[in-house]
């Protein structure tokens, strides 16, 4: 059991050394997962059918099946996001998004600003600064970056377009623009949303492992030494 718990806390160090020719990283994410699966079989004829009893004992239960847990959440997400942000088209890092959507926002002001002084005309400035402005200026509500949806983007989309037929010609161009960002900005937002829980869960998964880790170490230990063995 020690050695499969050990096992699978290297798995994090492989990646953090792919340069060492240690096998592929597949490779390891496939022994990985084998190995994860076959340690609850040997949790389950080390522990028995009997309740954990004492701190030491009952820790190290709940850690190992709270790393299991979190393995299989870990495997799901795994297999379901990537695809949903290959669905996008355009690959982001995590650490540019917030200047990215920087971007969008200062860039969506200019539009605005522009159309009010070729045009003279404020329709779309005004509808900008009521439904669009805050958009583009703040950060996504929690309920959305645990499920992003498409429920806020369609709605303003559908507003845009129903604004559109009181536009003038040249706001009109700018408005196409603005289309862009506004579907720009919500690409940015999914995919901070899915790329940040993917970065909570391998750092919870990780903690849990090296708190297994230790916590499997100190229980070997103790059984040690309680059986007479020599420290």
């Amino acid at each position: 059991m020690l050695a499969a718990v050990g096992f699978l806390a290297l798995y994090n160090l492989r990646k953090k050394l792919p340069f060492l020719p240690l096998g592929s990283s597949t490779a390891w994410l496939q022994w990985h997962l084998y190995v994860g699966m076959g340690s609850v079989g040997i949790f389950a004829m080390h522990a028995g059918p009997s309740i954990p009893n004492g701190i030491l004992e009952t820790a190290l239960s709940i850690v190992y099946m709270l790393t299991v847990g979190s393995g299989l959440v870990g495997l799901y997400l795994t297999r379901t996001i990537p695809p949903q942000l290959a669905r996008i088209g355009q690959q982001v890092i995590y650490e540019r998004i917030p200047g990215l959507r920087r971007d969008v926002w200062r860039r969506a002001d200019e539009i605005v600003m522009q159309s009010v002084s070729e045009s003279g005309a404020v329709t779309l400035a005004e509808f900008y600064l009521q439904r669009l402005h805050a958009f583009f200026a703040r950060p996504r509500r929690l309920a959305y970056k645990l499920r992003p949806s498409t429920v806020e983007r369609k709605a303003l989309l559908g507003e845009m377009q129903d604004v559109r037929r009181y536009l003038s010609d040249q706001e009109q161009g700018a408005c196409e623009e603005l289309f862009s960002l506004v579907r720009r900005k919500d690409d940015l937002d999914f995919h901070e949303a899915r790329q940040k829980l993917l970065k909570v869960w391998l750092f919870a998964h990780i903690g849990l492992t090296y708190a297994l880790v230790l916590l499997a170490l100190l229980h070997a230990l103790v059984a040690h030494v309680f059986r007479g063995g020599v420290v």
